[in-house]
């Protein structure tokens, strides 16, 4: 995302300065002589973050920072003033100004503080897009991806719904199978009933079979009572069978039995008991081999294959991970009361780095262990799990130990651009000095600014 800043300074030189210095950074540059042309600009759209100098003919600094504040919210300003105005610049932070620099400024400061503000803004940018794609399909609400693989699963979703088919959700472990069955019940005609849930992997073959067909009082030993099963209580409804591949061959004839004449006898009893209801299943095994391998019944797997979902792997759509991000983030800041407000850069690039065996349910636990180990309001490279952490670790830099103070900052400035393929302002990044400043340095050591 290329942002858009605008600067708002009577004085000519600073502001052309300024727009020079952000525009060889990579970023869009809007400038106003003053205030009212800059409220003019803002009321247009498209600004990210807003300098302004604190003093100015007719509209001032602080009246730019209250229509800012009050009209168009979430835009950071940072305010410029001179050394005798301090007291006004902290009158201004208590306003809502996001920071403020005394006069004459320092670039690469003003640069670092620009850089903070707009990862605060992308990230509160990502959650209202967020909740705006929950508001608009309140069914969707808990399946969070912009990527390719999750809007065909999307569009997947809301063709089958209306439909009583059976549908077999397939992905690894930790991937949101259930939250996909949940959305397509909730998009049905039946979601007005229970979706009744069972995880088949956590039951013994004699508890399976009971908990979804229910038995009889007397059926076996601790059966003091008649118990209805989970297709009984699902009747109108649908029932998600999780892990269906785990299923013995008994089991499975049932469950045929239900999918072919909607009927069963509950465990111990003769009474036949008709249902209508709708399956959905999930695994993360590969049905087919293991119908090849005798392992599973072959007219059951073409019984619940009638709609087939597959939600694809975290590591396979890296492009929702800031979503998913975000969304934890603000569920485990509101939890532990914490008011995190960003993830450094370090710490970014490491997730998205890593391959996430675990995909969503190990990255929901990394935000949650992140944030209670942050102690400040931006979560590092060190606070995540050293699984995660060491997927963002830099190759290390070999430095002579004979070498001088400059020689070493030359060593590490060109061995760092080397391993980032010549990408200065990944470069200016993790080095954390300014891109003014890293194209300075290579030219003092001779290197033409389009060399690879």
């Amino acid at each position: 995302m290329k942002f858009t800043l605008l600067i708002i300074d009577d004085e000519k030189n600073i502001r052309e300065g300024l727009a020079a210095n952000f525009e060889m950074e990579g970023y869009n540059v809007k400038l106003a002589e003053d205030g009212q042309t800059g409220l003019d600009l803002i009321a247009k759209g498209d600004i990210d973050l807003v300098i302004t100098d604190l003093r100015m003919p007719g509209v001032s600094g602080e009246e730019v920072l209250r229509k800012v504040a009050t009209e168009t919210p979430g835009i950071p300003v940072i305010v410029l003033t001179g050394h005798g105005s301090i007291d006004s610049a902290v009158d201004a932070m208590r306003n809502g100004a996001y920071d403020f620099l005394t006069k004459p400024l320092n670039l690469d400061q003003l640069s670092m503080i620009v850089k903070r503000a707009l990862e605060n803004r992308e990230l509160s940018l990502q959650h209202k897009q967020l909740k705006q794609e929950v508001e608009k399909n309140h069914s969707l609400d808990n399946i969070i991806g912009k990527s390719a693989q999750m809007q065909k699963v999307f569009e997947l979703i809301k063709k089958v719904a209306s439909s009583k088919a059976s549908v077999l959700i397939t992905g690894e472990s930790g991937v949101g199978k259930e939250v996909v069955a949940d959305a397509i019940h909730k998009l049905s005609p039946r979601q007005d009933h229970q979706c009744i849930k069972v995880h088949c992997a956590a039951l013994s073959e004699t508890l399976l079979e009971s908990e979804l067909f229910g038995h009889e009082k007397g059926a076996f030993t601790g059966a003091d009572s008649l118990v209805k099963g989970r297709f009984e209580l699902a009747h109108n409804s649908t029932i998600f069978l999780d892990e269906i591949g785990e299923i013995n061959p008994a089991v499975q004839i049932k469950i045929l039995r239900v999918l072919q004449e909607k009927a069963f006898e509950r465990v111990g009893g003769t009474e036949t008991i008709s249902v209508d209801v709708r399956i959905i299943a999930a695994t993360n095994r590969n049905l087919e081999e293991e119908v090849k391998k005798g392992n599973f019944r072959e007219d059951l797997y073409y019984r619940l294959n009638v709609i087939h979902i597959h939600v694809p792997p975290l590591r396979d759509r890296k492009d929702d991970i800031p979503l998913l991000i975000a969304h934890f983030l603000e569920e485990f800041s509101r939890e532990n009361a914490k008011d995190i407000k960003s993830i450094d850069a370090r710490a970014k690039s490491a997730m998205y780095n890593y391959n996430w065996p675990g995909n969503i349910r190990e990255l929901r636990n990394c935000i949650e262990s992140a944030v209670v180990m942050c102690s400040g309001d931006e979560i590092k490279l060190e606070d995540l799990p050293p699984t995660v952490s060491n997927a963002g670790e830099e190759k290390s830099i070999s430095i002579p130990a004979s070498a001088t103070l400059d020689e070493a900052e030359k060593i590490i400035i060109m061995q760092t651009l080397a391993a980032n393929k010549n990408n200065k302002s990944k470069t200016a990044e993790l080095l954390g000095i300014g891109r003014k400043t890293l194209h300075r340095k290579l030219e003092e050591y001779g290197v033409n600014d389009d060399e690879e």
